[in-house]
């Protein structure tokens, strides 16, 4: 076919709507589209449109426009959006008989997006359809423009009609503007693409390009009179292409789905239920979805033959997985470039199903990028012009990039593996480049993660930003996809590879951004989660203090080790060896920087100064001599941040007071009609949960509000039940709302109708939410400091002043030498412990301040250890620390005879915790301020307990042994610097067999220091005046600890 005459196809110099109406004159039977008959279900099968109807419809709504839209100019531009169904393709006929043009701009888009086409294309009529979709409410909410009703598609389909008088050939319109398009937006504001009859035509004969051997097959033979089924957005080019124009071309049927459902594999799937078809066309996470379900593949694969996704790249593992049911076609495209010429095998190829194959008259150069991958570049060929669409609209250029990243078959020429976009490519603030797109999709090949992104331009690491399918706990999360996580790391670059520490979690609340055909955009998805990355950041860079002692070299000298081992997951070298030539490389440089600034409390620590002490000798000395010099001033400048903070909230407080401007109307100061209406954050934790069902069970029958940051919380809460079954489960909207909210907003993010709502009904707030991470430095805690400061503005301005109720944590005062610890608010700053204690003994006086200034009532709730459930079913937390010690002392084959300073048991179940933070809250109190311990008065002692728990232990087959807290600590260092055999690798796998080494600086400083002591920490007469419940609570018994142990081995 090189060389020949432009134009080689000339059957292909028709106007779209003469092929409709010479079909429809020839074989008015045939069969155009198929649509659901129900607008909500597939059970009624589908509805055909045959092309004398197709016909017909076309004609209906070309005199409808031509009597409801005024002509302004030639070929002026009509914006269209609506449903996903046949009226996309409809409308673009009609405007070609009615000499306009009609721009799809994506429901997605933002206001300013749509505003900005329709400012470059001088739109001033919007077409739309009844009820009036969100996206046109919002365009209508920021400007005027003219809107016009379409009919709906039953009414265009019903009778006959008069045909529209259209006499124009191809040769006269082939120039002509008939349909506007955008670029996907993804790296900024969407531009228009106007595309012309020509501009199709080019299209068409690209697709029926033929491979010189009957082994593979075109487009254009994949579509002809085919019954193909498009689970795509018809706004989108390849919905656009695929629905309206080419299936025009090649006689082929469309099948789309319901227009109110989202573009997904269960789609597909019900389709096929109710139709047969001989190919599908999906998006690639609907691919990924189809390879993670083995029952959905099985089902669909026994109803098609084939199946091709656009739109992006697919997960290279489900892309294989898919490929062995059914013959995978990974189809291109692009809004500059339209549909390009490419072959599929007709049978097997299934280590092709990634590729791409460009037939040659496509004149598809590869040239190759600075990240060692190629971009695909069209090269102009005046003899293939009628082959290329983009130079229809790029008429100037000789050569069109892509900016499509592409890398070649390791043995097959001309086969090539779509890899990003240039845009996509991060650079980092050492000049390193990675291309993300192989990390991203094996990230996505997970069945949990929907979406995934890389980022760290401008940084000295990369980062992923993970969007859930589900919610779930971040920390759940991680430990769930690392072994997918560390996959990806081994092939990707050493500069480029995601560290832990690194990995944030997009919510429900916040989706990714995302373009018409479902791809993230990546720069507005990065600016929507900008402040969440920015603080990650912050966080990993954050100092603690020492827990080094500078006098102890060989203390320093460990921590080095163990750090480089944490790092690198190998045994540290020699002291004398030079790291760098043992295979350390400037990530591992940065991150051992990281992990050294954490455990040494030293700010100053950078890479430089591992490059100038390279090994572990002289670095143990610089830091050494760098911690004699910098602990007083550390110290000192701890002490001074705790006060600022302090400072700075108390003042928050104390500004409410005069600043306030949410007052409810009718506000009753000081009038308490009682517990009516709770207010209770934090609802679907551990804790909450328990909280919850307390109050859904108390005789008072309080009215619930409970908020939380997740936008599904209500589910979350029934998803608490599989783990207990006690916990309630009817959460009947008379007497339980639950509201998303974000803290740190002066209305907590509500509506002004809901937040009046909470300023005219509740009556006690009890604030149970909190960030609850014991790596973070205090300042990390504003969020969290900055929720207080609303929820004291809300009770300072409701209709009822509520009291609020906060619980904290004996954290707050943990260092407080007296014993036992006073049920009071503690002065000494120095009692705290570090980051989340000291954020709670901000909060605790933050809430005294409010007493004092703005006449509030307060209580505060510290709470100590949770245990599982005593009287239901409930699992003991798994993140907790003793849950943890119990599963790495299987691991390990040991388990510690003593607890050194924890020796002595004071737990509280969280059944009894529930009971009790009720029993406080809902009961009457005269005091402005009080104080409660949420401790168990009944003690018990780890060698009590100890013997039921190696009974479970033993009873599940592993043999453990009792030793020394010290030899236990030995045991767990030694599991972290194992680098040989199975055992190794099932513990880089999974943090459930020995995750008590996450902890590890924990149980060091908990089992190596303090004797055990049978002596009571903490005063509990305030609480057990104030709780029936608690003063019945009982020691913890060795039958509940051997029930948590069999539910963690469970």
């Amino acid at each position: 076919m090189t060389g020949s005459s432009y134009p080689t196809h000339r059957q292909n110099e028709r106007l779209l709507t003469q092929v409709i109406d010479h079909v429809a004159q020839t074989d008015p039977e045939a069969v155009w589209m198929e649509y659901p008959r129900s607008a909500s279900s597939y059970d009624q099968g589908f509805r055909q449109i045959t092309y004398r109807q197709l016909a017909t419809a076309v004609d209906k709504l070309a005199w409808y426009l031509h009597h409801n839209v005024e002509v302004e100019s030639a070929f002026q531009t009509l914006a269209y959006i609506g449903p996903n169904d046949a009226r996309y393709a409809l409308i673009v006929y009609a405007c070609i008989k009615t000499s306009f043009k009609v721009l799809f701009s994506s429901p997605r888009n933002s206001v300013a997006a749509h505003l900005d086409l329709f400012s470059k294309l001088g739109c001033r009529v919007l077409v739309t359809t009844k009820p009036t979709p969100p996206a046109v409410q919002g365009i209508l909410s920021a400007c005027q423009i003219r809107l016009v009703y379409l009919p709906s598609v039953e009414e265009l389909l019903e009778g006959g009609g008069e045909p529209f008088p259209f006499t124009k050939t191809w040769a006269e319109a082939r120039n002509h503007g008939f349909a506007v398009l955008h670029t996907s937006g993804s790296t900024g504001i969407p531009k228009p693409m106007v595309y012309t009859h020509d501009y199709i035509t080019r299209n068409i004969n690209a697709m029926q390009l033929a491979a010189s051997s009957t082994r593979y097959l075109c487009l254009g033979q994949l579509l002809h009179q085919r019954r193909s089924i498009y689970v795509l957005p018809l706004f989108h080019g390849a919905g656009f292409f695929y629905v309206t124009c080419a299936s025009v071309w090649f006689k082929a049927c469309s099948i789309i789905p319901l227009s109110t459902c989202p573009p997904t594999i269960d789609s597909l799937r019900a389709i096929l239920e109710h139709t047969g078809a001989d190919w599908a066309v999906v998006s690639p996470s609907a691919l990924n979805s189809l390879g993670q379900d083995a029952e959905m593949l099985e089902a669909i694969s026994t109803k098609i033959q084939r199946i091709g996704f656009l739109g992006g790249s697919a997960s290279l593992a489900m892309t294989h997985k898919v490929s062995r049911k059914m013959q995978v076609c990974s189809l291109y495209g692009s809004s500059e470039c339209g549909s390009f010429g490419l072959l599929f095998p007709d049978a097997g190829g299934h280590g092709l199903a990634s590729y791409l194959n460009f037939h040659p008259d496509v004149n598809a150069l590869f040239c190759q990028h600075s990240t060692g991958a190629f971009e695909l570049v069209i090269k102009r060929n005046d003899l293939l012009l009628h082959n290329q669409p983009v130079f229809c609209l790029f008429p100037e250029l000789d050569e069109f990039r892509t900016k499509d990243l592409f890398a070649p078959h390791d043995t097959l020429a001309g086969f090539w593996q779509y890899k990003g976009r240039i845009d996509d490519v991060i650079v980092f603030s050492n000049g390193e480049k990675t291309n993300p797109q192989s990390f991203e999709s094996h990230v996505c090949s997970h069945q949990l993660v929907a979406a995934a992104l890389v980022f760290g331009t401008h940084r000295e690491e990369a980062g992923l930003l993970i969007e859930p399918k589900a919610p779930a706990q971040h920390q759940d999360m991680i430990e769930a996809l690392w072994p997918t996580i560390e996959q990806a790391n081994l092939a990707a670059p050493a500069h480029a590879r995601i560290a832990m520490s690194h990995i944030c979690f997009a919510s429900q609340a916040k989706p990714m951004v995302r373009t018409g055909k479902g791809t993230v955009k990546r720069p507005e998805t990065l600016q929507l989660y900008k402040t969440e990355i920015d603080t990650m950041y912050t966080q990993c860079e954050s100092v603690q203090a020492s827990l080094v002692q500078p006098d102890n070299i060989d203390r320093v000298l460990d921590e080095i080790r163990c750090a480089y081992t944490t790092v690198t997951d190998c045994d540290a070298p020699p002291d004398d060896t030079n790291l760098f030539t043992v295979g350390m490389d400037s990530l591992q440089a940065l991150r051992l920087a990281r992990e050294l600034r954490r455990r040494s409390g030293i700010a100053a620590l950078e890479p430089s100064m591992i490059y100038r002490n390279p090994c572990i000798a002289a670095l143990a000395t610089r830091i050494q001599s760098c911690l004699i010099q910098d602990s007083l001033g550390q110290a000192c400048s701890s002490s001074q941040e705790l006060q600022r903070t302090l400072d700075e909230y108390k003042s928050k407080i104390r500004d409410i007071g005069a600043h306030d401007s949410f007052m409810a109307t009718g506000c009753l100061a000081d009038s308490q009609p009682g517990v009516k209406t709770v207010l209770l954050s934090g609802t679907t934790g551990y804790i909450g949960s328990y909280v919850l069902n307390q109050l859904l069970a108390h005789p008072s029958c309080p009215n619930l509000i409970c908020l939380n940051r997740s936008a599904d919380a209500k589910t979350q809460a029934l998803r608490n039940k599989e783990h207990d079954q006690t916990l309630a489960s009817d959460f009947s909207p008379d007497r339980v709302r639950f509201f998303s909210v974000d803290y740190t907003q002066p209305k907590l993010g509500l509506s002004d109708g809901d937040f009046a709502y909470l300023l005219q009904e509740v009556t006690l707030v009890i604030h149970n939410a909190w960030t609850v991470d014991f790596n973070l430095p205090l300042s990390a805690f504003s969020p969290v400091l900055d929720g207080v400061v609303n929820l004291v503005r809300l009770c300072n301005s409701a209709r009822h002043r509520p009291v609020m109720a906060y619980i904290s944590s004996v954290s707050a005062v943990i260092k407080m030498p007296a014993r036992p610890i006073p049920e009071r608010l503690v002065q000494d700053a120095e009692a705290s412990g570090f980051g989340y204690g000291e954020s709670k003994f901000v909060a605790e006086h933050m809430l005294h301040e409010a007493t004092q200034c703005l006449g509030l009532k307060a209580k505060v709730l510290r709470v100590a250890q949770v245990s599982g459930a005593a009287y239901s079913p409930g699992l003991w937390n798994p993140r907790d620390w003793l849950p943890r010690l119990v599963m790495s002392s299987k691991y390990l084959g040991a388990i510690p005879k003593t607890l050194g300073t924890l020796q002595v048991i004071d737990w509280l179940p969280v059944d009894m915790l529930a009971r009790l933070v009720t029993d406080i809250c809902i009961k009457s109190n005269d005091a402005q301020f009080a104080v409660y311990h949420a401790v168990n008065p009944s003690l018990t002692t780890w060698t009590e307990l100890l013997p039921s728990v190696i009974s479970e232990l033993e009873a599940d087959g592993s043999s453990v042994l009792p030793v020394s807290g010290a030899e236990w600590i030995q045991r767990l260092r030694q599991s972290a610097a194992e680098v040989d055999g199975a055992k190794r690798t099932q513990q880089a796998n999974s943090d459930a067999e020995n995750p008590a080494l996450s902890l590890l600086e924990f149980f060091e400083h908990t089992l190596n220091q303090g004797e055990p002591s049978d002596s009571r920490v903490w005063s509990v007469e305030n609480s057990l005046a104030a709780s029936e419940s608690l003063q019945e609570t009982g020691s913890i018994r060795p039958e509940w600890m051997g029930r948590w142990v069999r539910g963690l081995l469970a």
